[in-house]
């Protein structure tokens, strides 16, 4: 469940999460310059493009907001210590506030980049953006890829969902692959039953499965698109202790929660 981060005080609760934490992490592990600023300084410097709603945004107070905000927060409680965004990073910049140590982590949508393995180690995953089938409610007739032969599939043109729909439609001739300009217009065409099943990127559906209520996803994404924390390659205390608490957030349902709050809308 969520930690309210408002209660977050130094105290018990930090001691506490600072104990637990450097149980997870170990003592025989490689020094990590990184990780010991931040357990003596109880502060997680967390680096962000705020310019990628539903993810991370400016609200109209001024106030940041958004999944990954959340998310820092929420992280940051379990680790035992107080977050501090450096909001104003462009995204190809984020990788650059890691190298200078403007940041000790980068939590902004960033999908997980093979040929950054080098110098960037990267948590497990917390969210998938990935193209993923939608059909309207519960459709016992469309349950994976396998079952859209003979059927109306609807993509946002250009998009890697369109890609691979095209690429499933020359290996049946029974299934046509409608291109909109966007994934909202598919989705809409397909809320309208004017196609039986759509294929668009997971937040869209999600978005639209909260608008409409009537739309369901089926599986998981086809392609991957992985989204994790980023820090530097020599921060493999920092990296145990992100993924220790992720896992502990991935048990208890509270990356569910964020999910039905910040992509469904649902309180």
């Amino acid at each position: 469940m969520l930690i309210e981060h408002a209660r977050l005080r130094p105290g018990r609760q930090v001691v506490v999460g600072l104990l637990v934490v450097a149980c997870v992490v170990a003592c025989h592990s490689p020094r990590d310059p990184v990780w010991e600023r931040v357990h003596h300084s109880g502060v997680l410097r967390v680096g962000m493009d705020a310019s990628f709603p539903p993810f991370e945004f400016v609200a109209a107070d001024g106030s940041l907001a958004g999944f990954d905000v959340a998310l820092a927060w929420e992280l940051s409680a379990r680790l035992g210590v107080e977050p501090q965004f450096v909001p104003n990073l462009p995204y190809d910049g984020l990788y650059d506030a890691l190298t200078a140590q403007r940041a000790d982590v980068v939590l902004s949508a960033l999908v997980v980049n093979p040929a950054r393995a080098a110098d960037v180690a990267y948590s497990t995953p917390y969210f998938d953006a990935g193209p993923i089938l939608v059909v309207r409610g519960e459709d016992p007739t469309i349950r994976s890829v396998t079952d859209l032969d003979g059927h109306r599939l609807v993509v946002a043109l250009g998009t890697p969902a369109d890609r691979e729909a095209r690429s499933w439609a020359r290996r049946s001739e029974a299934l046509s692959v409608l291109p909109y300009a966007t994934a909202a217009e598919a989705l809409a065409v397909l809320s309208a039953a004017e196609a039986d099943a759509a294929l668009v990127d997971h937040v869209s559906a999600l978005q639209a499965m909260g608008e409409e209520g009537t739309l369901t996803v089926v599986g998981e994404p086809i392609v991957p698109v992985p989204y994790a924390v980023g820090m530097r390659k020599d921060s493999q205390r920092l990296l145990g202790a992100v993924n220790s608490a992720l896992a502990g957030m991935r048990e208890d349902g509270t990356l569910d929660e964020l999910t039905n709050r910040w992509l469904k809308g649902q309180p």
